[in-house]
């Protein structure tokens, strides 16, 4: 089946092998690959052909970010490794090697096209993410399970399958088994599937297809339910109120404080904690509903300011794109009158046409800082507004959280008197009933007591400030990463950008002259 070593000396894949196979498909005109700085731009090649290399271990694939097509069938490969940034990868040939285990493709998205034909793969697994996958190679492996056949019902765009000489397909009810099993296949082993031996595959299993389909069925329904938390759980995280629709903060503070979790025992702490919940989580969700209409405010504001620099930058384009256009008609009308073929440009005509182009140039400039000057403003007025929104949060955010802790308070101060009430009436012998024997130990003097109840009101005080703390420091790290981002691309990045743009068009059209 899978190659084996003998004599092959399994090869690294270097970058001199890689510099090769690139040269080698340039040479065949399959990649048009740009020198950069006198080294190979690989973000320009899309295909790329490392077969027959004995090749072991998968390795400087990451410099390949726009590959396409990848051949590396014919190797010794034992694993599938090192390809998680050829995300725009539609088409990976890994036949003929000694893999094991499918694995390594999550980020494979595009993927139509995938063979792992010949190789020593037991299960098929892990391609939950290939959404995409239209043809399938895995014949030639040790596959001998049916579970793995049913795995690929996922797969909606699937047509075309290969599954010959795995262990299962010599099975006697392999070619009904799978047809009945993959509907949306149109071809198995590379031959096309007739309906009517589909049809009579799925009346021979169609009590267990039904059942697969409800169970199907519902894994989809948990399938949704999952990501649709998972969606509302990052919208919350978005609005910095995440675990706080509910009564999560306030579980939160007792989750690690043991001390106070055997006051909660004393009579009349039940009744005092579920007072005390009802109002803290009334705060709280207070907190989580003006945190998600903030964040809905703050996302129209990025919204529109995004509107009104694309606005600027679109008009300023289309005006440059007017003033270029006039120096064409102009340079077209200048040189129709001169004999170009006889006497070429004559230095006056040169003078001139160098005098407009430095006129040119004058205005395109002109244009640009008029644009610098308009979404500096733009950006400071941004950053002013959603600086005043983050302020606004942030100081009701703070003032919520002084409830909160007024709350506490009051719940401390209340354990407090019932927690010496109990000792009282311990000392007495009026509570040896009612008292669980993990709690007798607090009762022994009120100065343990009163030690327990300062302990556990300062565990519950930290984890507020901890929760404070962290919201206001996301927060102010989103602005400060947003308005940093925004100034380095708007303003420095997409300004030096312009400005070669504009020189790069001038000296084309200086060379345009002299080539004359």
């Amino acid at each position: 089946m899978a190659r084996l070593y003998d004599a092959i000396e399994p090869e690294v894949v270097s970058m001199d092998m890689l510099q090769n196979a690139v040269e080698s498909l340039r040479a065949d005109g399959e990649n048009q690959v740009v020198p950069k700085e006198d080294k190979l731009d690989y973000s320009a090649v899309n295909s790329l052909r490392l077969d027959f290399r004995s090749i072991l271990r998968m390795e400087n694939l990451w410099l390949f970010s726009n590959l396409t097509k990848l051949q590396m069938d014919n190797n010794i490969i034992e694993r599938i490794e090192g390809l998680d940034t050829l995300q725009k990868l539609t088409w990976l040939d890994l036949s003929f090697n000694n893999i094991t285990n499918i694995e390594g493709l999550d980020t494979l998205t595009e993927l139509t096209d995938l063979s792992l034909y010949n190789n020593r793969i037991t299960n098929i697994e892990n391609m939950d993410t290939l959404k995409k996958l239209n043809v399938f190679s895995i014949g030639n492996n040790q596959v001998d399970d049916e579970n793995s056949i049913r795995y690929l019902r996922r797969f909606d765009n699937l047509r075309t399958v290969c599954l010959r000489g795995n262990p299962f397909a010599s099975k006697p009810d392999y070619y009904t088994f799978t047809i009945a099993h993959l509907p949306q296949i149109h071809f198995l082993d590379y031959k096309l599937i007739d309906e009517a031996p589909r049809e009579e595959a799925l009346k021979k299993y169609e009590i267990q297809i039904q059942q697969l389909i409800t169970t199907e069925d519902q894994d989809r329904e948990k399938d949704k339910k999952s990501d649709d938390k998972k969606k509302q759980h990052q919208l919350h995280k978005e609005a910095f109120v995440e675990n706080m629709d509910q009564n999560q903060l306030f579980t939160a503070m007792f989750k690690d404080d043991s001390e106070g979790q055997k006051l909660l025992l004393v009579p009349g702490a039940d009744e005092l904690v579920a007072q005390i919940e009802e109002k803290f989580v009334a705060i709280v969700h207070t907190m989580f509903e003006f945190g998600l209409k903030e964040k809905e405010t703050r996302d129209k504001e990025i919204d529109d300011f995004w509107i009104c620099v694309n606005e600027a930058k679109d008009e300023n384009t289309r005006r440059a794109a007017v003033i270029v256009d006039e120096f064409k008609e102009y340079r077209t009308q200048l040189f129709a009158k001169e004999d170009l073929e006889q006497q070429g440009v004559s230095s006056a005509v040169a003078a001139e046409y160098d005098d407009a182009l430095t006129n040119l140039r004058n205005k395109l400039m002109a244009l640009e800082i008029a644009l610098v000057d308009q979404l500096e403003e733009t950006i400071q007025t941004f950053e002013r507004n959603l600086g005043e929104m983050v302020s606004n949060f942030t100081e009701s955010m703070r003032a919520n959280f002084g409830l909160l802790r007024e709350l506490q308070a009051f719940f401390n101060e209340s354990i407090i008197n019932l927690c010496v009430a109990a000792v009282e009436r311990y000392m007495k012998g009026e509570l040896d009933d009612e008292f669980p024997d993990e709690t007798r130990d607090l009762f022994a003097d009120k100065d343990t007591i009163l030690n327990a109840c300062q302990t556990s009101d300062e565990i519950h005080r930290s984890k507020l400030d901890q929760r404070e703390d962290e919201m206001f420091s996301r927060i102010s790290n989103w602005l400060t990463t947003m308005v940093d981002n925004i100034h380095e691309d708007e303003e420095y990045n997409r300004n030096r950008k312009r400005i070669i743009e504009i020189s790069r068009l001038i000296d084309y059209l200086r060379a345009d002259i002299e080539d004359m």
